[in-house]
């Protein structure tokens, strides 16, 4: 019994020592891409109605917002792609266009989205999304290059009219979503 047990260990042995085994590739970490997504607010401004009619101009909102997010060498250096969502709720007797300028740090405009939304009621909500990056055929530079927005507003409607939609208001919200390559 025990000649047999020896037999087969060393067939065993034999068939291990023969046995085709191919080199590791160890260099293959070199050719490791990690790319995640990110998401998240940039920027939300709401103007009740009454705001709109109490303005001595037409233009109600004129506002420049700091945002250093895109700046950020962790973001700037890694972006590949990606787009910015627009919504804007509209529940006022107002018809009213919005102009959004992308600045750089010169205060310079490198881009710019304008929108034009219809009074209500029914009620409007206009949805938009914006790609940057291959293959939008707009540069993700545009991003990377933002350091502010100027948002302004324009009501195109009188001064004296009023929704009869409960609380009117007009809301412009915005967010976005991008691809980072995390280790190239």
């Amino acid at each position: 019994m025990k000649k047999i047990r020896r037999r087969y260990l060393y067939f065993f042995c034999l068939i291990l020592l023969t046995s085709c085994i191919e080199e590791q590739d160890f260099d293959q970490a070199k050719d490791l891409e990690i790319i995640t997504d990110i998401s998240g607010p940039i920027l939300y401004v709401e103007s009740p109605e009454n705001l709109i009619n109490d303005a001595t101009d037409s233009n109600f909102i004129s506002q420049n917002v700091n945002f250093d997010g895109f700046n950020a060498a962790i973001f700037s250096d890694r972006v590949i792609s990606g787009s910015l969502n627009f919504q804007i709720e509209n529940t006022t007797s107002k018809q009213i266009d919005f102009t959004l300028d992308f600045l750089d740090d010169t205060d310079t405009v490198i881009d710019s989205e304008f929108f034009s939304i219809p009074a209500a009621p029914p009620t409007v909500v206009i949805n938009r999304e914006i790609f940057y990056g291959p293959p939008s055929g707009r540069s993700i530079d545009i991003i990377k290059n933002t350091s502010s927005f100027q948002l302004s507003a324009v009501n195109n409607s009188d001064n004296t009219s009023v929704s009869n939609n409960n609380e009117p208001k007009v809301i412009f919200r915005s967010s976005g979503s991008f691809k980072l390559r995390l280790v190239e």
